[in-house]
Order: structure tokens, then C-alpha cells, then sequence
């Protein structure tokens, strides 16, 4: 018989309890959502629990299809690198979902798994908190993956009349992104064809930056680890992907790498008078882009008030809960 444990690479006692868990390659090593999720089922005195789940994509459509089936499974976050490939494994997705072409949340109705968006509203929030003037402003978005593609449509959708500089490593994927959605506002939308034309740019309202680069964690590709932690999106010198023993092995043979991208971000965040800087990355809460920005005197906001209000309505989706979203807010800090 098939369980759980086969699908999943720790170790987590479920017993016969209701549960929802948070999908990832390894959310076990850091994921906030459990700790927010469980401050709020103990709050509401629930007898429920939010388990990390840490999934290899071989394993992805085996899970989904053991979680349809079992009983006691409630709904689910996701976490990278999965938003976007879990979708081919789902039954359906809201119109939401379905724009974004990226799910973080899944709730089961009638053994079947329906995917959701909460990370467009939790973009939204902080995107607002920046008070950026809605029309006649630059902003600059970093990135289109899984959160990258919620945090371009949030900004598409609240801003009007501005300009929207988008640049993502994979251009092709970008403009294919960019053709399916509908912009029915009237920015002007400009995408950069590398990241090296980000020092050509002499004024910009808000940077938001949604890539992993920054992300205390390690990253594996095959036999090779490397990690994003000592990096900034801005800068163009990526890692060398090699076999490494540990951090200072990988800092030892990135040195030289690590300072041209640092120094390069120095260069363009300088060379802007007034920035807003939004780094959707909330683990460390000062990564190197906003240590460098806060280097300058920029308004900076971290990644946790967007992680917290999309753990709020993924919470509020897949529990059915009639309480208002700013108690769910409450209970989630609660005890944090």
C-alpha cells in the first residue's frame, strides 16, 4: 500500500490526523508556512497541522495522485521549484491561477485537486505598502518565475500609465509569459534582453525583485550544489556550478565571482538618486540587495509581509474559514 512516505524524502508522523502540508523540493530545511499555518490552527483550536513536504520532481505526480485519494489530506502550500509544474497534475485552477500560469495553493474537493493563487494578493499588499504614485512611474521587475509571474500581473493591474521594465534570464519564456496575458491598462511594457542593460537605466521608481537570487538555501542540479545567499539579482556574475564540500568551499571558489556581482549592484543602486526596493525574499530579511540598497539611503521592504498575507488567504481558501482575514493575520503571528 502506497503512503505518503513514499512520495517524500523526510520524515513526518501524520498518523490518521486531518492535515495539509507545504510542497517543495525541500521546505523542510526553512519554509515559513508552517510555523504561520500552526500559530493559527493552535489559535483557533484546531486539531490540524501544516507538515513540510520535501518532493523530488520524479515524485510530484505520484504525490498528487496519493493525495487525492487519501482521506485525511485537507489542501496544500506550494513552494519552488514546483508553482508551475504542479499544474499539469492538478484537476483545475481558478481564473486566477490560470492567468499567472503559477499555483501555490491546492485545496481537494471531492478527490480532486483545485489550484489557486495567493501569491498575486500578497504581492499586492506590499506592492501598495510602497506607495509608489499609481501613474507616470518606472518600475523595474526582476525575474518571471513562479512569483515573478504574480508580481508582474499585480503590478500590470495596479499601476497605470507607467513604465514596466521586465528582465528574465530566460528571455523566450518571458515573452511568451508576456503574450498570454492581457494588459488591458496603458503601461508601456519594455523587456530588457540581459541583465547587463540594468546599468543603463538612470531612473527608476520601485525595483521588485522576484527571483530566488538571495535565498538562503542550497540549490542542487544533479551531482552539483551551490547556493544564492551572497549574491544580488542586479549583478550580472553568476555562480560556477561545481562539487563543493561546504560554504566556505563554495565562497573559497566563487570569491572572484561574488565581487563582480556585488560590486556591479553597487554600481547601478548608486547610481539611482530614489528608489523603492521590494525583494519578495524573506529568509534573510536583509539580503544583498536590500544591504546595498539601505547602503544608499533607498526605501527597502523584505519578502515576510507578502509570505504572510499569502499564507493568510491560502489559509483562509483551503480551511473555509468564515473569520476575517486580519484575525487569520493575528493568529498566524501569534506566539512569533
Amino acid at each position: 500500500m502506497k503512503t505518503l512516505q513514499n512520495y517524500i524524502s523526510n520524515k513526518i508522523n501524520i498518523g490518521q490526523n486531518k492535515y495539509v502540508l507545504i510542497i517543495g523540493e525541500s521546505p523542510s530545511k526553512g519554509a515559513r508556512s508552517p510555523k504561520l499555518w500552526n500559530n493559527a490552527y493552535k489559535y483557533f483550536k484546531k486539531n490540524l497541522k501544516m507538515y513540510p513536504a520535501d518532493v523530488s520532481e520524479k515524485n510530484l505526480q505520484g504525490l498528487c495522485n496519493f493525495l487525492k485519494s487519501d482521506k485525511n489530506f485537507l489542501g496544500s502550500s506550494v513552494t519552488m521549484p514546483f508553482k508551475e509544474k504542479i499544474i499539469k497534475y492538478l484537476d483545475k485552477t481558478d481564473m486566477n491561477a490560470a492567468t499567472i500560469g503559477s499555483v501555490n495553493t491546492i485545496v481537494k474537493k471531492n478527490n480532486k485537486l483545485i489550484g489557486y493563487n495567493t501569491d498575486y494578493s500578497g504581492a499586492l499588499y506590499s506592492i501598495k505598502k510602497t506607495k509608489i504614485n499609481k501613474k507616470n512611474s518606472i518600475i523595474l521587475i526582476l525575474g518571471s518565475g513562479g512569483a515573478g509571474k504574480a508580481c508582474i500581473v499585480s503590478t500590470f493591474n495596479y499601476f497605470n500609465k507607467s513604465k514596466i521594465i521586465l528582465v528574465n534570464r530566460k528571455k523566450i519564456k518571458l515573452d511568451k509569459f508576456i503574450k498570454r496575458i492581457k494588459n488591458k491598462n496603458k503601461n508601456k511594457i519594455i523587456k530588457l534582453k540581459s541583465y547587463s542593460n540594468l546599468r543603463n537605466i538612470k531612473k527608476i521608481d520601485l525595483i521588485i525583485n522576484s527571483t530566488s537570487i538571495g535565498f538562503n538555501n542550497w540549490i542542487k542540479q544533479k551531482s552539483k550544489h551551490y547556493t544564492l545567499v551572497d549574491f544580488c539579482p542586479l549583478g550580472v556574475a553568476k555562480p560556477k556550478l561545481q562539487k563543493i564540500k561546504n560554504k566556505k568551499n563554495f565562497l573559497e571558489k566563487n570569491f572572484n565571482c561574488i565581487r563582480e556581482n556585488i560590486r556591479s549592484s553597487i554600481n547601478i543602486l548608486n547610481n539611482l538618486k530614489k528608489v523603492v526596493v521590494f525583494d519578495i525574499i524573506y529568509n534573510p530579511t536583509e539580503t544583498k540587495l536590500i544591504k546595498i540598497a539601505n547602503l544608499f539611503g533607498h526605501k527597502t521592504l523584505n519578502g515576510l509581509d507578502m509570505n504572510l498575507m499569502q499564507a493568510v488567504e491560502g489559509f483562509y481558501i483551503v480551511n473555509q474559514f468564515k473569520k476575517l482575514k486580519k484575525t487569520i493575520a493575528k493568529a498566524m503571528q501569534n506566539g512569533q
